[in-house]
C-alpha cells in the first residue's frame, strides 16, 4: 500500500474517532463503530492501530501538537514579555475550559497506554515551556515553578467555569492574580 493510502486511512479512522466522540463520548469510540464509519474491517483497523487506546492517544497527542503549534503562531509577533504572559494565559484558559478538553483529560486519565501518557507529559511541557521565556525575561527567580503555578490557577479558573462561574470573569480576575505573582516573584 502506498504511503499516501496508508495516511489517508490513518487520518480516516481518526476522524471517525474525533466524530464518535463528540457525538457520543469516549465510550461511542469502539471497533465495530470505527468500522462503519470508516469502511474498513475491523482488523483493516489494526493495521494502523493497535487498540482503541492507541487510537484515542493519537488524538490527544494530536491536539496537544495542535495546541502548541497555535500559542507559538500566537506568542511569535508579540515582543512584550507582559502581553506574552496575558495572551497566554487567556488562550491557556480558553483551552483547559472548554468542554472538549474535559473529554481530552478524561481520556488521558483513564485510557492511555504508559508510553502514550509519557509522549503527551512531554508534549504538555513545551506547551508550558512557551510560558517560561517570557517569565525570564521579566526575571522571575523560578521561572518554572511560576509557569507551573499559573497552570495550577488555570486548571482552578477553568474548573470554576465547568460548575458555572462566567469566563469573562474567572478570565478576569485570573489575569490579575498572575500577574500580582509574577510581579512579587521577581
Amino acid at each position: 500500500m502506498s504511503p499516501n493510502k496508508a495516511e489517508f486511512r490513518r487520518e480516516s479512522i481518526l476522524e471517525c474517532a474525533i466524530d464518535l466522540l463528540v457525538d457520543g463520548g469516549v465510550e461511542a469510540v469502539t471497533m465495530p463503530r470505527l468500522s462503519q464509519c470508516t469502511g474498513l474491517s475491523r482488523p483493516g483497523i489494526y493495521q494502523y492501530f493497535s487498540s482503541r487506546e492507541d487510537i484515542l492517544g493519537e488524538i490527544l497527542i494530536n491536539d496537544m501538537a495542535d495546541l502548541s503549534n497555535e500559542i507559538d503562531r500566537i506568542l511569535a509577533p508579540i515582543a512584550d514579555p507582559d502581553e506574552q504572559i496575558r495572551v497566554w494565559i487567556h488562550y491557556a484558559l480558553a483551552h483547559v475550559a472548554s468542554p472538549q478538553h474535559r473529554m481530552i483529560r478524561e481520556i488521558s486519565m483513564q485510557l492511555l497506554p504508559e508510553e502514550k501518557r509519557a509522549e503527551l507529559r512531554a508534549m504538555h511541557g513545551y506547551f508550558l515551556s512557551t510560558l517560561i521565556s517570557p517569565l525570564t525575561k521579566l526575571g522571575v527567580t523560578n521561572p518554572t515553578a511560576v509557569c507551573n503555578m499559573i497552570f495550577g490557577v488555570i486548571s482552578a479558573a477553568a474548573k470554576r467555569i465547568s460548575q458555572g462561574a462566567t469566563f469573562t470573569e474567572e478570565a478576569s480576575t485570573l489575569e490579575r492574580f498572575v500577574i500580582a505573582g509574577i510581579e512579587a516573584a521577581q
